[in-house]
């Protein structure tokens, strides 16, 4: 059964609702007002909320706001009185899985309910992968992961998300860096206040000091007005610098006096003006080896590799690509339409390509493959890009290559090439039980992609 969130400024309701839905096999949480359902909500494990329209200061509708930011997949319910059902009504249209009337039957409550879980088994079932070994186990609000090495990204999050401590996010582009900071801000205690985000290597050198620190009037050519710079803008809540590696040296130790000081200087100010900011960095580059070369300080590294969340290139989580991919999907459909399934010839595609672009390319791909889609129907192989297409008729040229090669071998000698095939296979599985059913430490220690190693077991 599904855990149940009720919320409700009536402590009466509250212990009513407990009691019955508890009679009917449900665990329920409660809480008395906005913020305290939201604190519950963070910790994960709520499936369904259930609350009231009214309530004080935060009501029904700014909830659901705020939890649609966070999970926007979750069902959630509301209550209200028949006042209010234009409301619930026009609730519906903005998302609100459904209402019930006050006073209302334990009966519709709970047939409220089996919907809801049917529509979140429905889900699960669009998120599986296509032939894959995993399941879907871990999601966030865009933040899909099935393969080993990104549900450690996920346990990191979990732990650290609600922390104070400064993050520093690695990985190539396209990863989605900005995503996995995104998502550490939401489910930290600074998700109610600002997120601000800036890309360090898209600013020249003397805009990037007065868009992060701000300005005084007069204090260069174009300064008619004192201006806040970002941290100010972020005071309570999170920044989030991208591309750190890009930043000029000079600046470097200004934002090493901030991490420090917990204060700012406008530029051509005197005045130091304390902030209260949580910083996430992310960088494509490496940033251990630009402290060698002298191009990124030292001090400021330590302080900002407080903790160090490595994100994996695509093409080492081959796990990951459908689920992804059926994401995209369902995300970028239109309302009107059905959401389209992925095609085998497709999905083959998909998880033999390299992904140089990372996520950021497969996300291209999808929205390419439905803008050629015809409604209905599923995504198959010819609607994907044609980078995509060639790479994989190279791929099956290889192959057919290969094949071609062994059936010479065949015909001359049966025995060696069946005797190379076996001694393979046993090489293969040796190295996997020597990882212990790791198949990304194996492909590593063979020295192959992670999507040959997938083919080689399967083809056995």
């Amino acid at each position: 059964m599904s855990n149940i969130l009720i919320v409700d400024d009536e402590p009466r309701i509250l212990l009513l609702l407990q009691s019955l839905l508890k009679t009917n096999g449900y665990a329920v949480q409660t809480a008395r007002d906005g913020e305290s359902a939201l604190e519950i909500l963070r910790k994960g494990g709520i499936d369904i909320t259930v609350t009231d329209l009214r309530m004080t200061p935060m009501d029904g509708m700014a909830l659901f706001g705020e939890i649609k930011k966070i999970f926007p997949h979750m069902p959630v319910i509301l209550l209200t009185a028949y006042a209010s059902v234009e409301t619930a009504i026009d609730a519906m249209k903005k998302g609100i899985f459904d209402y019930l009337t006050k006073p209302f039957k334990v009966d519709d409550m709970v047939a409220c309910l089996k919907r809801a879980e049917e529509k979140i088994a429905k889900n699960a079932s669009a998120a599986t992968t296509l032939g894959a070994d995993h399941p879907l186990r871990y999601q966030f609000e865009n933040f899909i992961a099935a393969s080993p090495l990104m549900k450690q990204v996920c346990d990191t999050i979990q732990k650290v998300g609600p922390t104070q401590t400064t993050v520093l996010i690695n990985g190539e582009s396209g990863t989605g860096k900005e995503v996995i900071a995104r998502t550490l801000h939401k489910a930290s205690p600074r998700a109610s206040k600002p997120w601000v985000a800036v890309n360090c290597a898209a600013l020249p050198e003397n805009l990037l000091e007065s868009e992060m620190f701000g300005h005084v009037k007069g204090s260069f050519t174009g300064a008619y007005a004192d201006k806040e710079g970002l941290f100010e803008t972020a005071n309570g809540g999170t920044l989030f610098l991208d591309e750190i590696s890009s930043m000029p040296l000079i600046l470097q130790g200004k934002l090493l006096r901030v991490l420090q000081e917990r204060e700012i200087r406008r530029v051509g100010g005197t005045k130091d003006i304390p902030v209260d900011v949580r910083v996430i960095a992310a960088s494509n580059a490496n940033l251990e080896q630009a402290v060698v070369k002298g191009a990124f300080r030292s001090d400021l590294y330590y302080r900002l590799a407080v903790i160090t969340i490595d994100i994996p290139p695509l093409r080492r989580r081959v796990e990951d690509i459908l689920p992804l991919a059926l994401h995209f999907v369902r995300t970028e459909c239109p309302p009107e339409r059905p959401v389209p399934s992925i095609a085998p010839d497709a999905a083959q595609a998909l998880t033999a390509y390299d992904w140089p672009g990372n996520v950021r390319e497969l996300e291209n791909a999808m929205r390419h493959a439905l803008a050629f889609l015809a409604d209905g129907g599923e995504i198959t192989a010819a609607l994907l890009p044609p980078k995509i297409l060639a790479y994989k008729a190279d791929h099956e040229a290889d192959v057919a290559g290969a094949g071609a090669v062994g059936d010479d071998l065949a015909s001359s000698n049966t025995s060696l090439k069946s005797f190379l095939k076996q001694k393979e296979r046993e090489y293969i599985e040796h190295i996997l039980s020597a990882a212990n059913g790791d198949k990304e430490k194996a492909a590593e220690t063979l020295k192959v992609n992670l999507s040959t190693l997938y083919r080689k077991l399967s083809d056995g």
